[in-house]
Parts: C-alpha cells; sequence; structure tokens
C-alpha cells in the first residue's frame, strides 16, 4: 500500500529549487545510437482500483496511473533530493505560511490542452470533496480548505493562482513541515485534467454531494501529462497506452506500454524467463534463480516501508486485543527471524517500529527486539488475565475462546507463507487462528476503518519517504472513515509528539527525526502492530533493455530513455 511521500525541510527557510532544461537526447550504452520502436511489457498480479490517484493508495493501482499523471515534483532518482518535475522552482517563506511552485512552460496535455494552475486546483479541490480518499489530511493547515470540504465555500481560498494560471500560490494557518513536497500532488500524488473531469464535477459549487468519486473517467484517463497515453483496459487481462508525443521530457523512443495481470508470482517469472515480460517486481524465492538467467539484469534496494501483523483494537469478537500485554504476548509468540530466513531468504531487514530503517529516523538499540519466546507470551496472557482451556486455547476474561481471524491477499506467496507460519506458532501459545485469503482490493475494503468484524491482517506499507512524519498513521484523530489509522492506535502523548513533528515550530530535520524516534519507542511498547520486516524491492528487467536502472525512488523514473536492442 502506497501513501504520499513527505519532505524535510530544514528550519523554515526559504526554500527554492530549480532543475536544468530537460532534454529530449536519451543516453546511450557503450556509444550505441538509440533504436526507436518496440513494445513493454509491465507484469503485475491485479487489476487498479481505479486509474483517479485521488480513490486510491495501493501500489498497484499506481503502477497503472503513474504512466498518465504527473506531480509537481519528484526525488532524484541518485541523490533523492527533492527537485522539480512540472514545477521548474518551489519557494517556501521564511515564516512557513506561504509555499509557491512555479511551472515550467509551454506544458501541455497529451490532447494538447495547456496544463495551468487550473489542475493543480482543480484537483485539490475534488480531493478535499470526495467521500471515498484518504488523502484530505494534506490540506489540513491550507485555509480555507476545510471551509471548502463543508460547502461554507465553493473553493479553497488557500489556493490562489497567478501569472495565468503558472504560479501556485498556497498559504497555511500555521507551519506544515511536511509542505513542499505533501502538496506538489495537489493532496492526490498526481494532478487530473481538469477541462475532461469538469464535465463530471465542477468544484464551483457549495452542494457536498457533488464529488468526483463516480464518473467514467476514473477507470479511463482521457489524457495524459505523463510518458504514456491511456488507450484502452481490459480487467483481469490488461491495460494499453501509446507514448505521449508531448511529454515535457521528450517522447518516449518505444511506441507501446502493457501492464498485463498475471495469476501470480510464478507465472510472472515463467513470463520474465521466456522474455513475454520487459520487466517486474518478483518474490524473494526467485531471485537466485532468475539472477544466473544471462538474459535479464535484477536490481535490488532498500524500500521505505515495511510489511505488517495489523490488530483491530475494537474487534468485536476479539476484545483481547484492546489489551497491551495480549498483543505484545502475541509479538513474541511469533518467530520474525525465522521469516527472514525461510520466507524473504534475507532480503530484507528485522524492523521493531514505525520508521522504516532506510530512513535517518531510524534507530533500534534502545527498542524492545521481541525474541520469539513462546514462553513469555504464555506468561503475558495470563498476566492480561486469560486461563487456558482444555483443549490448549486460551479463554478471555469473559470466558471466550481466544480464537480469531487473520486475513491477508493471494496471489501473494509471501503473505500467505508468513500466514501459515503465525497461525502454527500462534497454536503452541494457546491462540487460535482462522487463516482466511482474498484479493488485494477485496482486503483493502475489509479493513476499512472503523469496521469491528475483523481481527488482524497482514499487509505492507511502501513509499513512506525519507521524511519521519507518520501523523496520518498513529494519530488518534485518523480513527475515521477512509483514513490510514485502521488500528485505532491512540494514545494522547503520541498524538502531541505527532503534531510537533507534523506541524512544528520547529521543523529542522534533526530535531523532527529525534521526536519520531519518540514515537516509535512507545509504538514498540504498545505494539498496535507487529513489524514483521522492511522487504528489499527486487526488480528484474530484460537485458535487452537500455537505460533501465530502477531505483528507490521509481521504477520507470527515465523511461523516456528506455529503447529496445534488437
Amino acid at each position: 500500500m502506497r501513501r504520499l511521500v513527505a519532505s524535510i525541510t530544514a528550519a523554515l527557510l526559504v526554500v527554492t529549487a530549480c532543475t536544468a532544461t530537460p532534454t529530449t537526447t536519451p543516453q546511450t550504452s557503450a556509444g550505441e545510437k538509440p533504436v526507436a520502436g518496440g513494445t513493454l511489457v509491465r507484469a503485475v498480479t491485479g487489476d487498479p482500483k481505479s486509474f483517479n490517484p485521488i480513490l486510491v493508495t495501493d501500489t498497484t493501482s499506481y503502477r497503472y496511473i503513474e504512466a498518465v499523471y504527473q506531480d509537481l515534483l519528484r526525488r532524484d532518482a541518485k541523490t533523492n533530493e527533492l527537485t522539480g518535475r512540472l514545477a521548474e522552482k518551489f519557494e517556501l517563506s521564511k515564516d512557513g505560511l506561504t509555499l509557491t511552485y512555479t511551472l515550467r512552460d509551454g506544458l501541455k496535455w497529451s490532447d494538447g490542452t495547456p496544463f495551468t494552475g487550473e489542475d493543480y486546483k482543480y484537483t485539490a479541490e475534488a480531493t478535499m470533496r470526495s467521500k471515498r480518499t484518504t488523502r484530505q489530511n494534506v490540506f489540513q493547515n491550507v485555509l480555507g480548505a476545510q471551509d471548502y470540504k463543508e460547502g461554507k465555500t465553493d473553493e479553497i481560498t488557500g489556493i490562489q493562482l497567478k501569472d495565468g494560471g503558472k504560479t501556485i500560490v498556497i498559504t497555511f494557518s500555521k507551519t506544515l513541515c511536511t509542505a513542499v513536497e505533501d502538496l506538489s500532488g495537489a493532496g492526490a500524488g498526481y494532478m487530473l485534467p481538469s477541462k475532461q473531469f469538469k464535465q463530471y464535477f465542477d468544484p464551483r459549487t457549495t452542494d457536498t454531494s457533488k464529488t468526483i468519486d463516480d464518473n467514467p473517467l476514473n477507470m479511463a484517463p482521457p489524457a495524459s501529462m505523463g510518458p504514456w497515453v491511456f488507450k484502452d483496459f481490459k480487467p483481469g487481462d490488461r491495460a494499453t497506452y501509446s507514448k505521449n508525443p508531448n511529454y515535457y521530457l521528450g517522447a518516449p523512443l518505444i511506441d507501446e506500454l502493457i501492464i498485463k495481470v498475471y495469476s501470480d508470482a510464478a507465472a510472472i517469472k515463467a513470463a520474465l524467463l521466456v522474455g513475454e515480460v520487459s520487466f517486474a517486481a518478483v518474490e524473494p524465492k526467485d531471485w537466485d534463480e532468475l539472477a544466473k538467467v544471462d538474459t535479464l539484469k535484477g536490481f535490488e534496494f532498500a524500500d521505505f516501508g515495511w510489511n505488517y501483523l495489523a490488530w483491530n483494537a475494537d474487534s468485536t469478537k476479539a476484545p483481547w486485543l484492546a489489551s497491551k500485554l495480549v498483543r505484545q504476548a502475541l509479538t513474541y509468540g511469533l518467530n520474525r527471524q525465522a521469516i527472514i530466513d525461510k520466507i524473504v531468504f534475507g532480503h530484507g531487514k528485522l524492523v521493531y517500529a514505525a520508521q522504516p530503517p532506510a530512513n535517518a529516523a531510524y534507530k533500534d538499540d534502545d527498542l524492545n527486539k521481541y525474541p520469539f519466546d513462546p514462553q513469555k507470551a504464555k506468561q503475558l496472557l495470563e498476566q492480561a488475565g486469560a486461563k487456558m482451556g482444555s483443549d490448549g486455547i486460551y479463554r478471555w476474561t469473559d470466558g471466550t475462546p481466544m480464537k480469531m481471524r487473520i486475513e491477508t491477499n493471494q496471489p501473494n506467496t509471501v503473505r500467505e507463507t508468513i500466514l501459515q507460519l503465525t497461525q502454527e506458532q500462534y497454536k503452541q501459545i494457546g491462540v487460535s487462528i482462522d487463516a482466511q485469503l482474498m484479493s488485494f482490493n477485496t482486503l483493502l475494503e475489509r479493513i476499512r476503518c472503523c469496521g469491528k468484524d475483523f481481527e488482524g491482517w497482514i499487509s505492507g506499507f511502501t513509499g513512506l519517504g525519507p521524511d519521519p512524519d507518520q501523523e496520518s498513521l498513529w494519530h488518534s484523530r485518523h480513527i475515521a472513515a477512509n483514513e490510514f489509522n485502521r488500528w485505532r492506535y491512540s494514545n494522547p502523548q503520541v498524538d502531541q509528539t505527532l503534531d510537533q513533528i507534523h506541524s512544528g515550530p520547529d521543523c529542522n530535520e534533526a530535531t523532527r527525526n529525534k521526536l519520531a524516534h519518540d514515537v516509535d519507542k512507545q509504538l514498540n511498547e504498545d505494539a498496535p502492530v507487529i513489524w514483521l520486516y522492511s522487504g528489499n524491492n527486487l526488480i528484474f528487467g530484460q537485458k535487452n533493455i537500455q537505460n533501465f536502472a530502477p531505483t528507490s525512488v521509481s521504477t520507470i523514473y527515465n523511461i523516456e530513455q528506455w529503447w529496445i536492442k534488437k
């Protein structure tokens, strides 16, 4: 699952970034002249929930969306520094209350329509009126955003356009440490073509029943600012794209992109081996085999994220999950080192709290490592009030057998195997697990806050970014429908610290990293989830694809430079 990455804005000084004029001359391999033409096939294991970035948070959907929509800023693929994309520069005022983006000259959608700040403001307002989005938190300090959401005004007054839409000026009620990058995607992560979408949702209204949530363009992007132009989508099969002649970095050399759906990781591996797939993410168990194939090239790099087993603290059927002692017991009762060694085959690191190891805020020397200890787990269960039954299953304080479901998505061999291991090991500590598998989109709907009819689930967060701000994951204000605090975590002291990380007043990187570690220490103790591991990204591509060089920033950041060597 993906969320907007956040930026580090040191000390809220004036920040200005400019990028060199984009070049349309691709790099070459060993002096060879690029050859135009051909088709790329990218493999995935599921359909998008939507092509509208306002409505999705999952990684699979973004594979489809990133081909056509863009944001104002991006992370440099090599340095990870924030730099311009559709914006040529950005500036945050000394007091941190005004953010200005300046667009590049000559930007056009694939249909020839100029790209302007109108597209930015449209996307922001569509996000604030959506009933299904998880993205509104980005605008919490933007003047007028809440009034617009509630229908008190017909625009977000804190977003104003100047110079014919080339300049976007955003004003805040108070500082927002993550403003520069969080707002570069207009809340949604990428901008929508306002001209086409206005026929379904005109934001100049105070009628809050009108939204962008239901319209045919959500599944058929009408214009592109990315390297590819959407052609068609066949559910369960593929999405097809042609190259965008108006892409601001230059039209791709390759003619066509196909994002093809495969049944599982085994089918993707087989397709890579025969050359049917151009590039794809693979599972850890397949790395060694594929690395020996002469026609393939592999890339491995750390991810800004983690995989987890989460608990629903408000579960009706498992009231014991509200107990910190029980959650700690369940953490001791799971052998996470075995997951690293036998399921992800060393392609990851153990993690003990919310900051991923790739983040500068991460440290674990003073965190409880929760080593695998079934006896300790039983002791904590009994300390919490559970009593062992004659069938080897603990009874909770009300006499209810400690039986519960844990759910995860298929096809995903890693998560399915972790679920099987969890079921076996929890039986040893007197807790019975009903393992449930479902599609990823179904799982997302199942765990949507704030239902009480599920107990636990295995999933992951990716793309958390190098900034330590995780306010949307752990703050109690986000225990709400369409929000990310799906585990119902609430701790007043953590809330206060998260507010400081998010809104300052001290936005210095070192200060915020220290505060983030304070949050980590409390999360480590409260154990609202079990952090399983932070996995590495494992990507393979055909060696005949020139200039293919995925990084932690993006697999396709330079796709306009790729070409296929015959």
